[in-house]
């Protein structure tokens, strides 16, 4: 089977990527987890029919190639929250719940995918279309929804090809004991099945996805 891959660059001021077990004033993980690095990817292009899809493989913490690398930078992070979940009295009176978390700041991410789906059938090849798909809006500045780096609000202030000027962060080395992987059993119209991958190493800025 022929590969398609493609590849993404990602930057912005601030990113989260929530740890579950971070409870009500959430940590970010130090990379975008398997489930957000494919929402990256699908905020470019996808195919509703399913037939193909955005498969990451691998994320490369980068660094403008004059900054000093080796770590990832937290930040404190405050906002505003209206939902059903505020106390008793917040909801009577109709005022907001400040929430809290630890958020990234400063970062660039580099996403590569491989394109997975059924054959082509001689007149038809779903992974090529959306192969094509993608290159062709990241060339010309378009997208399926404004990509954003884990919660909404934390839009990118760059994507698109990689830029010549920031290259992977090869001083960084972590270890993170349990990282969420996929949230969905299957890569289209999955159900609620959260998986979760042990022991994952980035070294020299660089994070596999396990299979």
């Amino acid at each position: 089977m022929k590969p398609y891959v493609v590849e993404l660059e990602v930057s912005g001021p601030l990113a989260m990527f929530a740890r579950p077990d971070t409870g009500a004033t959430p940590t970010s993980y130090p990379a975008p987890t398997w489930s957000a690095a494919k929402g990256l990817l699908e905020s470019i292009a996808r195919l509703s029919d399913g037939r193909a899809w955005l498969h990451p493989t691998r994320v490369e913490i980068c660094r403008h190639r004059d900054a000093q690398g080796g770590a990832v930078t937290y930040q404190r992070y405050a906002t505003n929250y209206g939902g059903p979940l505020r106390k008793e009295q917040n909801v009577r009176s109709g005022t907001g719940m400040q929430v809290f978390a630890n958020v990234l700041s400063n970062v660039c991410y580099r996403i590569h995918a491989d394109i997975r789906g059924v054959r082509s059938d001689g007149r038809e090849n779903p992974r090529h279309h959306l192969q094509d798909l993608f290159l062709r809006r990241l060339r010309q500045g378009h997208c399926y929804r404004t990509p954003a780096l884990g919660l909404s609000e934390f839009t990118c202030d760059y994507w698109g090809p990689p830029r010549p000027d920031w290259g992977i962060d090869d001083a960084l080395d972590l270890e993170v004991p349990s990282m969420l992987s996929s949230v969905w059993d299957r890569p289209q119209d999955g159900g609620y099945a959260p998986r979760f991958v042990q022991n994952v190493r980035i070294e020299k800025g660089v994070l596999s996805y396990a299979e």
